[in-house]
């Protein structure tokens, strides 16, 4: 919520369906600074009756190449997959879900430095989970390994208000996230982050003007503003998202301009 219709780039996705049920996405983005360029993306996604699908094969204009695939049926409620490129990834991730809790994990097979794993279950309208980390260099063989823990508990009132609370870093960082949707086309929303570094904190609001138009709003403590206004079409499937970033000081305003058809 945060994040989505604030992106400071100026993008135009073309998304058409081909054979086999195939999707084909066409991402061109326009580089002001430092020099204006652009910066073209084609990915091409594939599903397969078998629970293989291609989630993404994606050529830049620089012919570097990205693989994201998905595998489900081996076992029940298992999905397994790969994210690599063609330089210096390959992780390779598994998801195995049951009513009662989900469980995650993720490795690094390419440079075999890293480690994920996380365990989430809930009842009701309360979710609590766990995440670890294992990281570890690959150049610097006397370099300890280092295991981050992160804890985290979410309650969820259907319509109402949700409220997410996150320990991060074996209890260096915390996180606070909520948000209230009971009033009529309003959304009002805000977060805290707290480590030694810093605390920041993150207000925002969203007001659905009608089924066409979606405007946002948010500031936080350093002060900076942004703002977007959302127009979708849906006869057309074409949308379209401007938005701004204005930092207290005035010196470094940011648009952008994001334009999706299909």
């Amino acid at each position: 919520m945060f994040k989505d219709d604030f992106d400071s780039k100026y993008t135009l996705k073309i998304k058409s369906s081909s054979c086999c049920r195939s999707v084909i996405t066409t991402n061109v983005e326009l580089i002001v600074d430092p020099k204006l360029a652009l910066k073209p993306k084609v990915t091409l996604k594939w599903p397969h009756t078998s629970g293989f699908t291609l989630e993404k094969l994606e050529f830049t204009n620089e012919c570097k190449a990205t693989v994201e695939t998905s595998l489900v049926g081996v076992v029940p409620n298992l999905k397994l997959e790969f994210k690599g490129n063609d330089s210096d990834k390959a992780d390779l991730s598994l998801k195995y879900t049951i009513p009662a809790a989900t469980i995650t994990a993720e490795f690094d097979v390419n440079n075999l430095t890293r480690a994920e794993t996380s365990v989430s279950a809930g009842h009701g309208d309360f979710v609590g989970g766990l995440s670890a980390k294992f990281t570890t260099s690959k150049d610097d063989a006397k370099a300890a390994p280092k295991v981050s823990v992160n804890v985290g508990a979410a309650y969820n009132v259907k319509d109402h208000c949700f409220t997410a609370v996150r320990a991060k870093e074996n209890f260096n960082a915390f996180g606070l996230v909520f948000s209230y949707t009971g009033l009529p086309k309003v959304i009002l929303a805000g977060s805290v982050d707290h480590s030694a570094k810093k605390t920041l904190a993150t207000a925002l609001t969203s007001y659905k003007y009608d089924d066409a138009h979606t405007i946002k709003a948010k500031a936080n403590s350093e002060g900076v503003f942004s703002a977007s206004i959302k127009r979708s079409c849906t006869e057309s499937k074409f949308v379209v998202v401007g938005s701004v970033e204005v930092p207290s000081n005035l010196k470094t305003v940011k648009w952008g301009l994001n334009a999706t058809i299909g």
